[in-house]
């Protein structure tokens, strides 16, 4: 090695360099001290071909620049240096796996960088390193192997470091950019992975999509779901009975024809059917599939764990469906009006959702169409956008007056719909019938 000076205008920066900001504070300080101390450390360059590189010091150099345009010399050693001139050891016809391994010293040991610069270094590290095995005939790196050589550490830093490699083909993406680390940055690839192979599912799907698709089963869902296919469903949304004698509620102006609520709703006979629909319903369901079911606070717990020990996961608190237009009062002379509802959540598997929504759902009446219990479209669309994606297989195992139809119609996703009520079922199939 030996010093050397070259003019500035000699001398290129490369532009796969880690360090891409650079804080003006930082380097109005550094500026500072080469002012009054002199230039300890001289640039590192090497020669490639024709070209001068500069392989450590780029902060150094934005320094001098700063001090030269106050009109001072430079001082490095015993020398001074006009502007322009820039004090160097020359490395010559250096290889340039070394020469990158030594601008990887000198940034990431000594400097600290912003998490994309450190995700672009350590992805380049990971490619020197593979280049430097391939020409040993060495076996290839591990993420492992640079998590301990950036980090000290294989184990905790493992995670941090994959990102790093994962996300540093990225960085010109401007919602990347926008994060504030590298985990951030992940999150949104991820949820644009997912937005992506929804656009493509909806494009393939759309193709064949019409109301066709979805099927009305009329009769009893435990004997109907127990002849559908294992594995088959990815999410199902129900509203079933809720076991609090709703036998003896009103009839909603007497236009089902089978009554307001034509089924024995005792607790009794809820928790024996609950107990069947819950090792039904995970059969039914694929490896990774989600349920929405709504429920009575008063047997939430209940219905909790019978869906547990079927196999679901259960989310411990429930949803909250609020609705504003809610006139339900069960106690109509010392109220109050009821303006919500519980709704369960569990989960089979590693389903993940589309994204996190609220657990609070807020959602007026639609228009009765003849069903005492009948739930609007709205809340039925918010809670399978959590879930779905075009193409996947939705079941409503007690659909009553069929909004799991436009809802799932909505996502191009196929529904199933199973209902006992002659009247009921009528409704649902005047739904699928408006469907385009």
């Amino acid at each position: 090695m030996q010093l050397t000076v070259i003019d500035i205008h000699d001398l290129t920066i490369p532009g796969n360099r880690q360090r891409k900001e650079f804080k003006p504070e930082e380097i109005t300080k550094l500026a500072d001290s080469i002012s009054q101390n002199g230039l300890i450390q001289p640039l590192v360059i090497r020669r490639d071909g024709a070209n001068l590189l500069l392989v450590a010091g780029e902060r150094r150099l934005r320094a001098l620049q700063y001090v030269w345009n106050f009109g001072q010399s430079v001082r490095c050693g015993e020398a001074t240096f006009p502007e322009g001139a820039v004090p160097c050891i020359y490395q010559g016809e250096m290889d340039p796996i070394d020469a990158f391994e030594m601008e990887l010293e000198e940034n990431i040991r000594r400097v600290d960088l912003d998490w994309k610069e450190k995700a672009s270094a350590t992805s380049q590290l990971y490619e020197l390193r593979r280049l430097q095995a391939e020409k040993r005939g060495e076996a290839m790196p591990t993420v492992a192997a640079i998590a301990q050589e950036v980090r000290g550490d294989s184990g905790f830093a493992y995670e941090e470091t994959r990102n790093e490699i994962l996300v540093s083909k990225h960085l010109n993406d401007p919602d990347v950019a926008k994060a504030k680390s590298a985990g951030d940055a992940i999150k949104i690839l991820k949820r644009k992975e997912e937005v992506r192979k929804n656009v493509e599912l909806g494009i393939t799907v759309g193709k064949t999509f019409n109301s066709s698709v979805h099927t009305l089963m009329k009769g009893n869902c435990i004997e109907h779901m127990g002849n559908m296919e294992e594995a088959s469903v990815d999410v199902i949304l129900t509203d079933p009975p809720y076991g609090m004698d709703a036998q003896g509620f009103g009839d909603s102006g007497g236009m089902l024809t089978g009554g307001a609520h034509f089924y024995d709703d005792s607790f009794a006979n809820w928790s024996s059917l609950m107990q069947e629909f819950a090792t039904a319903s995970f059969r039914v369901a694929k490896p990774d599939a989600h349920l929405y079911a709504f429920c009575d606070v008063d047997n939430f717990v209940f219905f909790k764990s019978y869906l547990s020990v079927a196999g679901w996961k259960c989310f411990r608190t429930p949803f909250i469906w609020v609705n504003p237009n809610g006139m339900r009062a069960p106690w109509p002379e010392a109220g109050p009006q009821r303006k919500w509802q519980m709704c369960l959540y569990a989960v089979k598997g590693d389903k993940t959702v589309t994204r996190l929504y609220s657990d609070v759902l807020t959602y007026g009446s639609d228009e009765n169409l003849g069903h005492p219990a009948q739930k609007p479209v709205a809340l039925y669309t918010d809670l399978l956008r959590r879930s779905v994606r075009p193409g996947d297989v939705v079941l409503d195992p007690f659909c009553g007056s069929g909004p799991i139809f436009p809802a799932a119609h909505e996502f191009k996703c196929r529904a199933i719909g199973i209902e006992l009520d002659d009247a009921a079922a009528g409704i649902c199939l005047k739904r699928i019938a408006e469907l385009k």
